[in-house]
């Protein structure tokens, strides 16, 4: 309602002759006692008379007390909706008694409610809408314990009976006593999670924010391991060319056999860094790429690609099985360098004879699968999920040349493009490494 609006409720007082609820009841009771004067007037002064009398004076008191009541009820009914929220009911303001102001003042009221009802619920909402929002975790405890308000992301961190986890517990006591508490990783079922606390007196109520910290700190680890290991990897070589070299000072230049091998170390110790340093440097600049452009690659001819640029090693056979018409979403340079180091990997795992077989097809109504499939030594069960960790390498292939970081540079390329990398063994018969890569319609001029 305008405030112009409720103005004119206050008119009526001003402007229109007002007769009170004292010269309505003093007319009431003077028509009674003229409606009793005049039926013992003509009736007579007997007891039938001062009878009929008396029940019509009753039957005129009631009707008017009803006629008030009535409307005394409509205030209240209209007062107890308000006081349950509802202000959406206009009411009758008619009336220029007692009865009237107050209806006035009440629907005076009830409009003002309803504007402020209204400009808070607006506000609650963009709240509400801000707190769900968010991906912490946001939780008001009464420091009796119960939760007051928890937004959508606290959702899956309440117990059944909607109660806060054990172990943030402490740190809401501390809030309570101390007015602050944080903790900067909280294990919750799976999860890590930093959480901070602050008490709000006024509310005897804690507020809790709780941020999930657990990739944060799985690539700090990550990134720790990976330094360690890359360290690791350059001390060996630079040992042996520092060994090297304080050999051929101490004399062993003088002599041409000494000489030679040392120099060989020297040249090999230094190809190994320069590969290394190559692989380090590839997989960071695929870490640091963004999610690629995806164009349509067609399979048939990444995969010959792929195989021209590989050197099948004496009695491994390379068997390819590509289906026709078979296109990828994905970048053509990427999926290369991922397929021709998986074919790299299977033939240094493979014992001859055996073969290796690169097969692309079809898989359901989205996918294409890319397989390289071995005839080797196989892969220990625990080892499957570790074997595109950076710097790992499996236990058979220890003794051979390599990093460990050929499967981790892969598995982020295909991340890249958007696919899956995973790969199945049997210890003794072989592996499957397969890349699964959303299918593509064929283009009219395929890229690959």
């Amino acid at each position: 309602m305008a405030s112009g609006d409720a103005h004119e409720l206050t008119r009526p007082q001003a402007e229109t002759p007002r007769f009170g609820m004292r010269l309505w009841l003093t007319g009431a009771f003077a028509a009674v006692s003229f409606i009793t004067a005049a039926t013992v007037y003509i009736f007579g002064d007997n007891q039938q008379a001062l009878l009929v009398a008396v029940l019509i004076g009753v039957l005129a008191g009631f009707l008017i007390a009803v006629a008030i009541s009535h409307r005394v009820s409509v205030l209240a009914r209209a007062a107890g909706e308000m006081a349950k929220g509802s202000f959406d009911a206009s009411l009758n303001t008619a009336g220029v008694d007692e009865i009237g102001d107050l209806a006035r003042s009440l629907e005076l009221m009830r409009a003002s409610l309803q504007e402020s009802f209204g400009v808070l619920t607006a506000d609650r909402n963009k709240l509400a809408a801000i707190f769900d929002g968010l991906t912490d975790a946001v939780i008001v405890v009464d420091y009796e314990g119960p939760v007051r308000f928890s937004n959508s992301a606290a959702a899956r961190l309440l117990g059944k009976g909607g109660e806060p986890p054990e172990v943030v517990e402490p740190q809401l006591r501390r809030a309570a006593e101390v007015g602050f508490a944080a903790h900067p990783a909280l294990r919750i079922g799976d999860r890590a999670y930093a959480m901070t606390a602050r008490a709000l007196p006024d509310e005897r109520a804690v507020l809790a924010v709780l941020r999930d910290r657990t990739d944060e700190l799985r690539r700090e680890l990550a990134e720790a391991d990976f330094i360690s290991n890359a360290a690791h990897e350059l001390r060996n070589p630079l040992a042996g060319m520092s060994g090297a070299i304080e050999v051929l000072q101490s004399g062993a230049k003088n002599n041409p056999l000494d000489r030679d091998h040392f120099l060989n170390r020297l040249a090999d110790d230094a190809e190994r860094m320069k590969a290394l340093t190559a692989s380090l440097l590839t997989l960071a600049r695929v870490e640091s790429r963004g999610a690629a452009e995806n164009e349509v690659v067609d399979v048939a001819i990444a995969v010959r690609d792929v195989v021209a640029a590989v050197d099948p090693p004496p009695r491994i056979d390379l068997i390819v099985d590509v289906e026709q018409d078979l296109a990828a979403a994905g970048d053509p340079t990427l999926l290369r360098q991922v397929m021709i180091g998986l074919l790299t990997n299977a033939f240094k795992n493979t014992p001859p004879p055996g073969s290796v077989t690169l097969r692309g097809r079809h898989q359901g109504v989205g996918e294409v699968v890319l397989e390289v499939i071995d005839t080797g030594t196989g892969i220990p069960g625990p080892e499957i999920e570790r074997v595109f960790e950076r710097f790992y390498r499996r236990s058979e292939s220890r003794k051979q040349e390599g990093f460990g970081l050929g499967l981790a540079i892969a598995r982020r390329m295909v991340d890249v493009m958007g696919g899956t990398i995973g790969a199945e063994s049997v210890l003794g018969e072989g592996s499957t490494f397969w890349v699964r890569l959303p299918l593509a319609q064929p283009s009219p001029t395929p890229i690959a």
